[in-house]
């Protein structure tokens, strides 16, 4: 059995079932493009330590293009360390199946990356960031992000049900996601936002635009959810319009939390619009910027009263004019 026909049978027998949609066709891409040209034909036992090296090395010099296209870049290390942590979770399973003795892919180690601080943006840069997409017609979307504090995949997977304007808030399902263009439900919780009136004002001219859709944010040409690599292209039109090149899409969530917190709202109030499980996840991540002791309780699962939310928002809502 070569590699190739083990990758087939793993994909299907191991990896389909476990993965969401998602995940099982990023995998499909790199098993595709990378391992399977690289060592597809070898025959699985006979996989060595050293073949896996050399077909590691050339991708990280060539990226699987011939040396002499210069034109090509390696790989990064972020693709890097899929391709291995990938390898190596199909032949650890070919190991439990009795097919090999030794896993050949574990003889290398790529180390985690280094986290990246965040990107805070400062008042003026806020209002600069606000005032460039609203001239490029993305105010709603990107202010939620901003002032709500949402994942990208939380703001593309809204819909209009999920807004209630009179208590100004927002409901997140936080298992709901857009897979293929097309929203995805999985069992889970759910969690308030509370909103501030510029935002839940914006979000209703934003719908009177498409009444019938019961996407919060669709894309105006396919009447499907945006993408997320659609998004990205949005923010990085935004901050090249605003001269913030060096702000990344998850800098938003920062901010909202960072300022949130530097201009009085309390741990469990952030820890909460977040979707932190716990508190004591907030503290870890926002260490910085927190000035008082860790209470005995944060690492009980967070909750937050409606009244608490409301009068976060006010927060938000005095610090995040534009």
């Amino acid at each position: 059995m070569t590699l190739r026909e083990y990758v087939l049978r793993w994909q299907e027998a191991y990896d389909k079932p476990q993965s969401r949609p998602t995940t099982y066709a990023a995998h499909g891409y790199i098993f595709k493009n990378h391992i399977v040209p690289g060592l597809g034909d070898i025959p699985l036992s006979e996989l060595t330590a050293e073949q896996v090296g050399d077909f590691l090395e050339e991708r990280r010099r060539y990226g699987g293009h011939r040396p002499e296209s210069p034109e090509y870049p390696g790989l990064g290390e972020h693709t890097m360390r899929h391709i291995h942590r990938l390898l190596q979770q199909c032949l650890d399973q070919a190991m439990r199946d009795g097919l090999i003795a030794e896993n050949p892919a574990r003889a290398f180690h790529y180390p985690k990356p280094k986290k990246v601080s965040a990107n805070v943006l400062t008042p003026a840069e806020v209002e600069d960031y606000l005032d460039a997409a609203d001239r490029l017609g993305h105010l709603p979307m990107f202010l939620l992000a901003l002032t709500a504090g949402l994942r990208q995949g939380e703001l593309i997977a809204l819909k209009w049900s999920d807004l209630d304007v009179k208590e100004r808030t927002l409901t997140i399902t936080e298992k709901r996601s857009v897979e293929r263009r097309e929203l995805v439900e999985y069992e889970g919780g759910t969690r308030i936002v509370s909103l501030t009136p510029e935002a839940v004002e914006l979000l209703c001219l934003e719908h009177a635009k498409h009444p019938g859709s019961p996407l919060m944010f669709m894309h105006p040409a396919t009447q499907r959810p945006y993408s997320p690599q659609m998004v990205r292209r949005l923010h990085d039109e935004i901050i090249q319009e605003a001269g913030l090149d060096h702000i990344r899409f998850v800098d938003l969530r920062h901010t909202c939390a960072v300022l949130s917190l530097q201009n009085g709202m309390d741990t469990k109030e952030v820890s909460q619009m977040l979707g932190h499980f716990r508190t004591a996840m907030t503290r870890q991540n926002y260490a910085p910027y927190l000035d008082r002791p860790t209470a005995k309780n944060e690492n009980e699962p967070t909750e937050a009263s409606r009244e608490e939310l409301r009068q976060a928002a006010n927060i938000l809502d005095n610090l995040l004019k534009f």
